[in-house]
C-alpha cells in the first residue's frame, strides 16, 4: 500500500507542529516548576494532550491502516475536547 503525495505532506505537518508544540509543553513545565501557578498547570495539561493527538495524527497519516480500527475517531476527538477542557480550566482558575 502506498501513500499519497498529499497525505506525506499532511503527515508532515502534523509531526512538524507536534514538534513545535514538545517546546511548548517543555516551556510550559519549566514555567511550572519556577511559578508553581496553577493556571500553568492545567496549560501543561492541555499542551501534553495536544502533543499526543498530533503525533497520532502525524502516525494516522503514515499509517492508513489504522483508520480501519474501530473507535479511532472517537479516540482523537476525545483528545481534541480534553485539549479545549485544559485550556477552558486554564483560563479560568485563579
Amino acid at each position: 500500500m502506498t501513500i499519497n503525495i498529499f497525505d506525506q505532506i499532511e503527515g508532515s505537518i502534523y509531526f512538524s507542529s507536534a514538534i513545535l508544540s514538545s517546546v511548548l509543553l517543555g516551556l510550559s513545565v519549566s514555567a511550572y516548576r519556577k511559578r508553581a501557578v496553577k493556571k500553568i498547570l492545567f496549560a501543561v495539561g492541555a499542551f501534553a494532550f495536544f502533543v499526543f493527538y498530533l503525533f497520532f495524527e502525524a502516525f494516522e497519516e503514515f499509517t492508513p491502516q489504522i483508520q480501519e480500527y474501530v473507535g479511532v475517531d472517537i479516540f482523537v476527538a476525545s483528545l481534541t475536547f480534553l485539549v479545549v477542557i485544559f485550556f477552558f480550566l486554564a483560563l479560568i482558575k485563579k
